[in-house]
């Protein structure tokens, strides 16, 4: 018996396609209105034959396991080294005149620690999709939550959209930060209905341990990786199809930590790109970087293929028990982006500018800046650039 996923659209009635459907999306319907639905079985290769005759199946793809994108420990930058607040100052997060008001933010992490005084006035909507309870045993939710809008600790500001005091939390990793890619799809689907303006998160779907879990099954080595590959491919997939279903204009910008599994400082060709499923189409993956001695750098931990970058070396934010800790890895520059996503959210609405995740994408693009960065700093390291907060308006 295999785990499945199914993908069904309970809204439409499908003819049977002429192509499987474990390889791909049925025909679309345009008269009727998509109600994405998420189940999960297991199922004997004669019961998946037959689950694939169902008229609202849009997809069956095996599950996988997930992992959380787990902060890097960088011996040679000691927690009392950090410099406090640096990443509010390089993203210009200290000085403008926007704080994220009206903004509502999604985050799919480990849960949060709700009771923390970082996130006093924030309303939090939780949702546990990992079966430990939405309570954060890991720390690693917290933190970036806190980031992203944290309250002032101590007179020490660490939240970039102190404005947001709407925050859906969805635990799709268990307190060990591991997980199943149902829970996170699940929680994309619970943050879509919720009409989160940004999602966030920074997990990757664990091909290595599906290898691992399959030969320990009897699989040969070598059919083990072709299926890990398979349930890897489908489940981007099914992320993907999630988000084409919602509706143009009414996606959220998605957001995902790019990965730490860069290895350039034992030698520069053991790097690799970005993490699934923040490389899904529609989502924006967000790298690392951190200070040099001529500028910003990828953080050397942060994989390649990054859209854009974001502090993520010596980051101060809450810690479990009501107090700080210092976190390195591509979750801390993804939590200060979506921080700044939030910002532009707020002034694109004031503008009356359409917010959707193509334009806040495109804005977030467009006023990344090199400036800061450093010469070595290349497009496959860095993307277009560090993201940036709204400037104060001219005049």
């Amino acid at each position: 018996m295999t785990r499945y996923i199914l993908l069904r659209d309970k809204a439409r009635n499908w003819r049977r396609p002429s192509v499987p459907l474990a390889s791909g999306i049925a025909p679309e319907d345009p008269d009727a209105a998509a109600r994405p639905q998420i189940e999960v079985a297991d199922l004997s290769p004669r019961e998946l034959r037959e689950a694939a005759g169902d008229r609202t199946l849009l997809t069956i793809q095996p599950t996988m396991p997930t992992r959380l994108i787990s902060p890097e420990p960088m011996d040679e930058l000691r927690a009392a080294d950090a410099v406090p607040g640096w990443g509010l100052r390089a993203t210009g997060a200290d000085s403008t005149p926007v704080s994220g008001a009206g903004v509502r933010v999604a985050l799919l992490d480990t849960g949060i620690e709700a009771r923390h005084p970082a996130f006093a006035g924030v309303t939090v909507k939780a949702r546990d999709f990992a079966g430990t309870g939405i309570a954060d045993a890991n720390g690693h939710g917290t933190h970036i939550a806190a980031t992203v809008l944290g309250r002032d600790l101590g007179g020490r500001r660490i939240g970039v959209a102190r404005g947001v005091t709407d925050l859906l939390v969805g635990k799709a990793l268990a307190d060990n930060g591991h997980g199943r890619s149902e829970d996170f799809l699940r929680a994309v689907l619970w943050a879509l209905r919720g009409k989160a303006d940004i999602i966030g998160f920074a997990l990757a779907f664990d091909t290595p341990a599906q290898i691992e879990t399959l030969i320990g099954e009897g699989y040969p080595a070598a059919q083990a990786t072709m299926a890990a590959v398979h349930a890897y491919r489908g489940n981007l997939r099914i992320c993907e199809m999630l988000l084409q279903m919602i509706g143009r204009g009414q996606v959220p910008l998605l957001l995902g930590a790019v990965g730490n599994d860069c290895l350039r400082t034992i030698a520069p060709e053991f790097e690799t790109g970005p993490s699934a499923p923040a490389c899904a189409a529609g989502v924006m993956a967000i790298g690392a970087c951190g200070p040099d001695e001529d500028g910003l750098s990828p953080a050397p931990f942060t994989n390649a293929g990054a859209a854009l970058v974001a502090p993520g070396v010596g980051i101060i934010s809450a810690g479990l028990g009501g107090g700080l800790r210092t976190l390195n890895g591509s979750s801390m520059g993804l939590a200060h982006a979506v921080g700044i996503a939030a910002l532009w959210v707020e002034t694109m609405r004031r503008d009356g500018a359409a917010v959707t995740a193509q334009t806040l994408a495109g804005k977030l693009i467009r006023t990344a800046t090199q400036d800061p960065l450093s010469p070595r700093a290349s497009y496959i390291d860095c993307g277009r650039g560090l993201v940036r907060a709204p400037p104060e308006p001219p005049g």
